[in-house]
């Protein structure tokens, strides 16, 4: 096929798309720009080059994505981006909203496809996904002339090409001249007809308890419901084969006459595979399939080392709410009756002895009240010359709206860490939930608690292999309390070790800012490196594996050197190392027809079902149909894991089996984890430091104590 390449330029890439989108298509490769040509010219600059598609699987997905996105324009269905493309249905029929609030309201949410391609297996696949998306089709005009108050929103402007750009945050209002506070702190001022307001979840709430009052909660879980069963795997099925069988029977040009042609999707089954239920190590070295069992037979791993019996604890709460929070405190460490997982409570579950507790009232929901109360607690305790063993904080939903410095939760947490005493926060909306639904809540609270104390609930037996083994999981969290404004990324970094025969979670564990990562990471795989191999007894001439997790777009060449520097370091030991990307948002779903019957996640495949996509490349479900809570659960998403090439282990098979194990780690539920305890403790660490890191006064250095070697962030 012949093509004309020219050197690469953003510029030119950009305007060459917007001008020449009808009659070319533009591939960057490298340094250069490929250009296809539908009507035979090319531009007077560039040389002409020959490419055969078939040895160029890359440019021929791209010239099949170039193909449809050009027939959509064609139809006057405006899709936006190309990795992957989108494409948001305007039929009204695919308004979910519509049979609940009316085909005029300006909300909508719409059904939303999104078609990609991918190589599987050697061969290019078109990848399509159905979802939903929130969209407001009135200006801020129409809100302004509804009475709705629009300071402190977040808006759009929309673009010519029809995207929606984040713009910033109303600040004033004057007549239809709204002021809008940009991210760089500029204030610029436009007219209400020509901005959006953004369908994020705040005006979409604040919106509809506007124009519905008190019937709005009612209203915003029939949404929840409504979108939940749109999610579920045979309605998901049916839109996608529906787009599929759209595309199959139309005659969509590629280029030069060459028509797009995609087969039905093959049948996988024989090619996927079933990973094993990890075993959980308790009490004695008592083992199990199901925690739940596990702890109930045997009693929790460190029963007999656990050295806070009969702990003291102090519980803040409202002076008004102090008679309901007694009962839920009694609850929470003596069990509910009758209750199948939390009939005994904190104590009995896991063998404390009877805890000594006092509450410690707060006069108001200001945050001197909770100061008051939490600085009374630890004077009390300090003049017995003791310790408070756990803290109970009750606090409010509506505190998640407050800025962190007057945030009681944050204030709680961060008084009572300097005292390097473990916090457990609670809503008081929670105790209004009927004993059975408080009965999970509790029993996910009370291992949370035990974990936060020092105590060990279970550990996760490893299958002993000829190297030792040392994981670090790279997590990361948004900390900002406005859009775009002082807004930071944080990351967190987790290690786990395999020793004894079971995967042990680390204390060393840290929250940097991006820039400063690179150096946290070595340093503290340094460091855990020196202490384990020391408790370990580790030999010369021993294999050490290195694996990290991490969701980051890629592993870059400063990562992997740096690494690389610290492993120099031990030329005693033969030393291989894994990257491994695990990414949520890919498009992919498996749809068993062995479930097809059930009730509840119908077409989800089991939790461990695997499928190769490449040799580097595996798709993995960490949940599956069995632990989806209710029928409105919507279809479970896999994971892809994807190993990077200078990885010098590459165990594909094996790395899954690992994160399928860590996936049921989390001392935060009983429940298996949608990602591995690497990558989900790591993103709870980054977003409880980066937060605490805004508080006037506090150090990180807090968590060199005791506080720091236990679990305090779940």
């Amino acid at each position: 096929m012949q093509v004309c390449e020219i050197p690469y330029s953003k510029e030119i890439l950009d305007e060459f798309r917007i001008s020449h989108k009808k009659t070319h298509t533009f591939h960057r490769k490298g340094n250069n720009i490929l250009i296809f040509s539908m009507d035979g010219t090319f531009p007077n600059f560039g040389s002409p080059q020959t490419v055969m598609l078939k040895d160029n699987v890359g440019i021929f997905c791209s010239l099949v994505k170039a193909g449809l996105t050009r027939h959509l324009n064609g139809l006057g269905r405006n899709p936006s981006g190309f990795n992957p493309i989108e494409l948001i249905s305007i039929k009204p029929k695919d308004n979910l909203l519509a049979p609940i609030l009316g085909e005029t309201y300006p909300f909508k949410i719409c059904t939303k496809y999104s078609i990609d391609t991918r190589i599987i297996q050697g061969h290019p696949c078109l990848v399509i996904d159905c979802t939903t998306r929130k969209v407001i089709k009135e200006n801020c005009l129409y809100f302004l002339n509804s009475g709705f108050d629009l300071i402190g929103r977040y808006v759009v402007s929309e673009q010519k090409d029809g995207y929606k750009k984040f713009l910033g945050m109303i600040s004033g209002v004057t007549e239809e001249i709204i002021s809008v506070t940009r991210p760089d702190g500029q204030v610029v001022q436009t007219n209400a007809k020509d901005i959006f307001l953004e369908a994020n979840l705040t005006n979409f709430d604040d919106f509809i308890f506007h124009t519905h009052g008190t019937q709005k909660d009612a209203i915003v879980e029939r949404i929840r419901q409504s979108i939940s069963l749109f999610n579920g795997g045979d309605n998901k099925k049916k839109h996608i084969d529906r787009l599929k069988g759209y595309i199959q029977s139309n005659t969509i040009s590629m280029i030069n006459g060459i028509d797009i042609e995609i087969e039905d999707s093959p049948d996988i089954q024989k090619y996927c595979g079933q990973m094993h239920k990890p075993v959980f190590v308790f009490n004695d070295n008592g083992q199990a399939d199901w925690v739940e069992k596990g702890l109930t037979k045997y009693g929790p791993y460190t029963k007999r080392t656990f050295d806070r019996n009969d702990p003291s604890i102090c519980v803040i709460c409202a002076q008004h709410d102090k008679g309901r929070v007694e009962q839920f405190v009694r609850k929470f460490l003596k069990g509910i009756p009758n209750s199948k997982y939390f009939n005994n409570g904190l104590e009995g579950k896991f063998t404390l002895g009877t805890s000594r507790v006092e509450v410690f009232t707060t006069a108001s929901d200001s945050l001197d009240g909770f100061k008051s109360a939490i600085e009374a607690a630890i004077r009390k305790k300090a003049e017995d010359s003791g310790r408070w063993d756990l803290a109970l904080v009750q606090v409010r939903q509506s505190f998640k709206k407050l800025k962190v410095e007057e945030n009681p939760y944050y204030l709680g947490k961060s008084l009572f860490f300097l005292h390097q005493i473990p916090v457990q926060d609670f809503t008081i909306e929670l105790l209004s939930q009927s004993d059975y639904t408080l009965s999970f809540s509790l029993n996910n609270m009370a291992l949370a608690c035990y974990a936060k104390m020092g105590g060990v609930p279970w550990l996760l037996k490893s299958s002993p292999t000829l190297s030792h083994e040392l994981v670090i999981g790279i997590g990361s969290a948004n900390i900002g309390q406005e859009r775009g404004i002082n807004g930071q990324r944080v990351m967190g970094i987790t290690t786990v070790f395999s020793g004894d025969g079971s995967y042990i979670v680390s204390n060393m564990s840290k929250a940097v800012v991006p820039e400063a990562y690179c150096e946290a990471l070595t340093s503290i795989l340094g460091e855990t490196i020196e202490k384990i191999q020391k408790r370990m007894n580790w030999q010369k001439g021993d294999t050490i594996r290195l694996i990290f997790h991490a969701q980051v777009k890629k592993f870059n060449k400063a990562e992997i050197e740096a690494v690389r520097a610290v492993i120099d370091k031990y030329r005693d030991y033969q030393i291989e190392y894994a990257f491994l990307k695990i990414s949520e948002d890919h498009g992919l779903h498996m749809f068993d027809s062995a479930t097809i019957g059930v009730q509840k996640g119908r077409l989800a495949p089991p939790r461990g079902k695997i499928f190769q996509l490449s040799k580097h490349e595996m798709l993995i479900y960490l949940i599956g149909q069995r632990e989806l809570r209710q029928n409105t659960d919507g279809h479970p998403r896999g994971v892809i894991l994807d190993v990077h090439k200078d990885s010098t282990f590459k165990d594909i098979r094996y790395l899954s089996a690992q994160i399928h194990c860590f996936a049921s780690h989390s001392w935060r539920s009983y429940f298996p984890n949608p990602m591995p305890v690497t990558i989900s403790y790591s993103d709870i660490i980054a977003r409880n430091l980066g937060w605490l890191n805004q508080l006037p006064g506090w150090s990180d250095s807090v968590m060199i104590g005791k506080i720091g070697q236990s679990q305090w962030f779940l």
